[in-house]
């Protein structure tokens, strides 16, 4: 039950702020409104004010912001289709830039509570990795990882991520005003994990010499999963091998680095569009709406720390929202951008019937894949 509240919440906050991108920036340039709708389906509640109805349905995953003319010829010139290019294009854009500007301010409290935060600043040097014998001493500034600029310790967390055994990379850092470079092996980093009564018993090793074992008590935060007890899990990665310097968050920092995580999901976005369209990574790994309700319950169940873990997720989920909304797709306002864009270059208006056909057939496209995408998903939590 309380999986189901937050996830309906989690999806009325996002879309009712898109939708109110939409509607804000078209009252102030005085588009004509017809109806400002959070929800699909039939109406649960209805309220016309001046010329707006706003209402609420009773399929919370969903909203818009109806406009006269939005795909139809009209004669008022108030229509969405009469005004000027530049108008309907800020319009059409607030809704994802909306999203964007909540997962911002929803950072901003993750970020106070979770400080201290890392920064790319080499604090130490970890012992057997290969980067000691390469130069780099603490202090250094990362600002670079194989010809990728570094701004702050989550690009280097992304970056790293496709490293593999034995290749060359080249590391840039920033010492005493100077740039210097620097090539080095990713180091292997091995941590098994032993499943006991008393906690978990983490073993980590560097290049093969073992570091420390450290026991993690159960708690809130780690909680026991009695299936697991008795069980040993082995996970290798590859790293630059450094404990990066902290800083503590204050009411002067906070904007920035908050900004700064915002800036990495938009990043992150991308990067596994990319991913995705080069074959990285299969379209059975992306996540629809189930795997939405799953990746909520887990946050949810978290303990103390639930609140903190929503808050994250609903960052992740808007941002996400928002910039893939601004893709150029059809049946998206990306997609919508993209027309207006071809009229704002070629002076010429496309018929909003053509339009609409092509946005017709996008929308049953994305359907489409929403149904592939939420089978994958089930199929995963069957197999679990």
């Amino acid at each position: 039950m309380v999986t189901a509240i937050v996830t309906i919440l989690m999806f009325l906050v996002m879309i009712s702020l898109h939708e109110f991108g939409h509607f804000i920036t078209a009252k102030l340039m005085n588009f004509k409104i017809l109806e400002y709708s959070i929800g699909f389906g039939p109406a649960i509640w209805r309220s016309k004010k001046s010329e707006i109805q706003y209402s609420l349905r009773c399929i919370p995953f969903g909203g818009y912001c109806k406009f006269e003319g939005e795909d139809e010829k009209s004669e008022d010139p108030r229509a969405f289709s009469n005004r000027p290019c530049w108008q309907r294009i800020i319009v059409v854009a607030a809704g994802g830039i909306s999203n964007v500007i909540l997962g911002f301010v929803l950072f901003i409290f993750i970020v106070a509570a979770t400080s201290p935060v890392s920064t790319n600043v080499v604090d130490q040097i970890v012992p057997n990795s290969y980067i000691e014998q390469e130069g780099i001493r603490p202090g250094d500034k990362i600002v670079e990882i194989n010809g990728k600029h570094v701004s702050f310790y989550s690009d280097i967390a992304l970056y790293t991520q496709s490293f593999k055994a034995d290749e060359e990379c080249e590391i840039a850092v920033k010492r005493d005003g100077q740039k210097l470079h620097f090539k080095f092996k990713p180091t292997e980093n091995t941590a098994e994990y032993k499943y006991t009564d008393e906690g978990i018993e983490v073993t980590s090793a560097v290049n093969g010499a073992e570091s420390d074992t450290v026991l993690y008590p159960y708690s809130d935060k780690n909680p026991k999963d009695e299936s697991l007890i008795g069980t040993t899990e082995t996970e290798t990665r590859y790293i630059i091998g450094f404990v990066p310097r902290q800083k503590d968050i204050n009411f002067f920092n906070v904007w920035g680095e908050s900004w700064n995580e915002t800036k990495f999901v938009v990043k992150l976005v991308y990067n596994s569009l990319w991913q995705m369209i080069t074959g990285k990574v299969g379209m059975d790994q992306m996540s629809g709406p189930v795997g939405v309700v799953s990746e909520v319950h887990n946050a949810v169940s978290s303990g103390s720390y639930s609140w903190l873990y929503v808050l994250n997720l609903t960052a992740l989920l808007t941002i996400n929202l928002g910039v893939f909304n601004l893709l150029p797709i059809p049946a998206l306002d990306g997609g919508r951008l993209f027309f207006m864009l071809i009229e704002l270059v070629t002076r010429r208006k496309i018929p909003p019937e053509k339009e609409g056909i092509v946005h017709a057939i996008g929308f049953l496209l994305l359907i489409g894949l929403i149904i592939f995408i939420s089978y994958h998903d089930i199929v995963k939590l069957i197999a679990k």
